[in-house]
């Protein structure tokens, strides 16, 4: 990512409502987590990445990336009140401040992760096929993104699904299956994407929105392998 991308997508994430943005916080995992590194993409305040921990247990390691300064703030003195074994916990899990399209930013190694995990927030990304790049960058040989998330039948305009992206709204900027495997497959670099765990879901709360009434979405968790 060159400078002048980087400062658009930093403005992005800056404009984004509620200093963060909204998600369906389901915190869907995958099974068995033992001994592995995680990213935590989109950490916001620290309690799924304080989750992971407990799951990867003393041989793994968890480290939470957001944009938001103030969330990664917050994250720390979450793990830090939250964790049984006091101080401790640092030496698993740790929380650094980047953009989702620049995770060298936040200290991320080419292949340092096994797993790359977001809860549903990834649809607001400023640039999906560079978040997706960049997960793919970090994963390991035969590591996987695990994205909770939600996903429409017939997508939005494209500037219609950015301002919605800018509002923090996932069900305004949510693409189709297809096209969100189309872009980790071919352009991304990831071997495959599978969906699993889909049920129909509707907008609700501040995700509620006149251009939103009448379209269908789907829930689930697009699995792509490195």
């Amino acid at each position: 990512m060159d400078e002048l991308e980087l400062r658009h997508a930093e403005a992005h994430y800056a404009e984004m409502p509620r200093d963060g943005y909204s998600g369906r916080c389901e915190m869907l995992l995958p099974e068995d987590l033992r001994g592995m590194r995680v990213l935590d993409l989109g950490c916001r305040n620290g309690k799924g990445a304080c989750k992971l921990a407990d799951r990867v247990g003393p041989d793994g390691f968890v480290l939470g990336v957001d944009p938001s300064a103030a969330c990664v703030a917050r994250a720390e003195a979450t793990a830090a009140a939250a964790c049984a074994e006091g101080a401790a916990w640092a030496e698993r899990l740790a929380f650094a401040r980047g953009c989702f399209e620049d995770l060298r930013a936040a200290g991320v190694e080419d292949a340092s992760f096994d797993v790359v995990i977001v809860n549903s927030v990834l649809n607001l990304a400023w640039d999906l096929e560079g978040a997706l790049r960049e997960a793919a960058r970090a994963l390991a040989p035969d590591g996987f993104l695990y994205h909770a998330g939600v996903f429409a039948d017939e997508p939005l305009p494209t500037a219609v699904m950015q301002a919605f992206a800018c509002a923090g709204n996932v069900f305004g900027a949510a693409r189709s299956q297809a096209e969100f495997a189309r872009i980790a497959v071919d352009r991304a670099g990831f071997s495959s994407c599978s969906f699993e765990r889909e049920r129909p879901v509707e907008p609700d709360g501040t995700d509620i929105a006149e251009e939103l009434i009448g379209r269908s979405f789907t829930a689930a968790v697009a699995c792509a392998r490195r």
